[in-house]
């Protein structure tokens, strides 16, 4: 068995033949208890609620762009998001109305969340685990609440499940001889990009290991240079408008400064409230661009000023994201934290027991797939143990986690039917 072969079963790197009924049969269960639990809010909330401040001002952008002004925080601001949301937004913003038909198309892009996971899961393992991790992420009840929100969530899980069930490929097969393959690699990084901006460390991390890996072999080189110079290049017009309207060629966002306060300012406590910090005295006559510079050099300030209470925040910040209930307020009833507590539990500790199965099943490849499928949830956490908390922020791993878990199920079903 040569260095890039794997045993005989083991893995399923083509995925052609996807058995449709169950790909149907995913996406149908993902979107009715989307449509479910969305419509069972709109009619007890009603369906032009908006529930929390980032809500509001995701809707507001969307609205500014609708009507001409441009991409306009409540602020004034116009460079504190990525674009490709609340431009995607602005299609419906002509009405509050418009909103249920937002939510309609979250749940179906939900739907593709869940059978980009059950590809990832086939590509990994069988059709069996596909199915498995595809019917886990339909019935993930955080990512159910969330596709209600009008929140970047949804369509960055399914990005990012998109990216990495394509980008499995790389990790197991290290193909990439074909400039194509690397352009469409290159693409998705660019959408997860612009949908959340903090994706961007998160694809160079994995692009670094897989390179790695390769022992830098020169097609693997050029192939990470193309994907590099397509989110470059794909970042260009949006550094290229901020430069226009706000005076500096920023090539993300001005909202890493007030983020990075909100996490280790004096008033931080691992939970978000930009409320009191957006609005405060030395900041309320500034631009853009000079408050977005204050507050990252009062973060620092104050990161080399107490190290240990950063230490201490970070580990509180690190339980908020993997607490398996629920941190907002007001979703603490019995029934929320119950049902939230039996899947988080028992979903977690069948993903560690995927990262065994998977030794076993897999002797070539084995180390990397488990650093790839890991890489999410050790990336976001390292980022919010320093940013805020929150179980919202953990979104991106779960369909990972999710694969290792359909790994053990399938492991303990095909058990239980041995003679």
């Amino acid at each position: 068995m040569t260095e890039h072969e794997v045993e005989p079963g083991a893995l399923s790197p083509d995925s052609a033949g996807w058995h449709w009924r169950a790909v149907l049969v995913v996406f149908a269960v993902a979107f009715v208890l989307r449509a479910g639990w969305g419509m069972y809010r709109m009619s007890t909330a009603g369906a032009t609620t908006l529930e929390f401040p980032d809500e509001e001002q995701y809707w507001l952008m969307a609205t500014s762009l609708h009507d001409g002004i441009g991409l306009v925080d409540e602020l004034g601001f116009r460079a504190g998001r990525m674009p490709l949301y609340p431009g995607l937004l602005s299609i419906a913003a002509g009405s509050a109305g418009n909103l249920a038909i937002v939510r309609i198309a979250q749940w179906l892009i939900g739907g593709l969340g869940a059978v980009f996971a059950m590809r990832l899961g086939e590509q990994l393992a069988n059709r069996k685990v596909g199915l498995l991790a595809g019917l886990l992420f339909a019935a993930d009840p955080f990512l159910v609440f969330f596709s209600n929100l009008i929140l970047t969530e949804t369509l960055f899980v399914t990005l990012l499940v998109a990216l990495w069930s394509y980008g499995l490929g790389f990790v197991v097969q290290h193909r990439g001889e074909r400039i194509r393959q690397w352009l469409t690699l290159g693409a998705l990084s660019l959408a997860c990009v612009y949908a959340r901006e903090s994706t961007l460390g998160l694809i160079g991390v994995a692009l670094l290991i897989h390179l790695i890996r390769c022992r830098f072999r020169r097609s693997v080189l050029v192939g990470v240079v193309v994907v590099g110079g397509v989110v470059v290049a794909g970042l260009f017009p949006w550094a290229f408008r901020n430069h226009k309207v706000i005076g500096e060629w920023c090539w993300l966002t001005t909202r890493a400064g007030i983020s990075l306060y909100d996490g280790v300012g004096p008033q931080a406590t691992g939970a978000g409230d930009l409320g009191d910090i957006k609005d405060c005295p030395e900041v309320r006559e500034l631009s853009e661009v000079e408050r977005n510079s204050y507050f990252l050099g009062a973060s620092f300030a104050r990161m080399r000023a107490d190290p240990g209470h950063l230490v201490k925040l970070a580990l509180h910040k690190f339980l908020r994201m993997w607490s398996p209930v629920p941190n907002a307020a007001d979703y603490q009833s019995r029934a929320v934290r119950l049902i939230s507590a039996l899947w988080m539990v028992p979903l977690l500790l069948l993903a560690v027991g995927g990262l065994f199965v998977l030794r076993k099943m897999v002797s070539t490849h084995a180390g990397g797939l488990i650093i790839y499928l890991l890489l999410p949830a050790f990336y976001l956490s390292v980022l919010h143990m320093v940013f805020v908390g929150s179980v919202r922020y953990r979104l991106g791993a779960m369909p990972m986690l999710g694969v290792l878990a359909a790994v053990t199920l399938e492991r303990l079903w095909s058990r239980t039917r041995e003679p």
